[in-house]
């Protein structure tokens, strides 16, 4: 079991884009949401089963319908389904609808704005599971402060 206080929301990302998935995982490693990364299918499940994660953003184009299916429909004790967040490349009506019917609660085109990026995940952890979820916009890391709302580098 996680060690994670449950003041944070955990979030599956199962991106297969190193670079897609560092920035969500930046984006959202900033003490309201903690991430685990899976690269594939069964990584993922492993991550579903032992940590339990409360949301998920998932990258609709490097895995097929059945995976973004058993995803949206996964749901741990208590609750009716784990709510989704699904990235892609293709910015169509036609993709997004798709993507509705599989079960995701929303989706973004990438490349993507980590400001809207955590928009959209506040959001769906307020609706999907309920978290009150309150942020902080400042990330450290080290003596650097980065100001994700205000767009903001200190460094020293």
């Amino acid at each position: 079991m996680s060690n994670v206080p449950e003041r944070h929301t955990r979030v599956l990302v199962l991106i297969e884009k190193p670079l897609v998935a560092d920035v969500v995982r930046l984006t959202l490693n900033h003490g309201t949401f903690v991430t685990r990364h899976a690269r594939d299918v069964r990584e993922a499940c492993e991550v579903l089963d032992a940590w339990r994660p409360q949301l998920a953003v998932v990258d609709i184009d490097g895995f097929g319908d059945q995976v973004v299916r058993r995803i949206a429909s996964w749901g741990p004790p208590g609750r009716d389904r784990l709510p989704v967040l699904a990235v892609t490349r293709r910015g169509d009506l036609k993709t997004k609808l798709a993507a509705f019917d599989l079960g995701v609660d929303d989706i973004m085109t990438l490349p993507l704005s980590p400001e809207e990026l955590l928009a959209r995940v506040l959001v769906i952890s307020r609706r999907g599971i309920g978290a009150v979820v309150a942020l902080d916009p400042v990330l450290k890391i080290g003596e650097m402060e980065i100001d994700i709302v205000n767009r903001r580098l200190r460094a020293g």
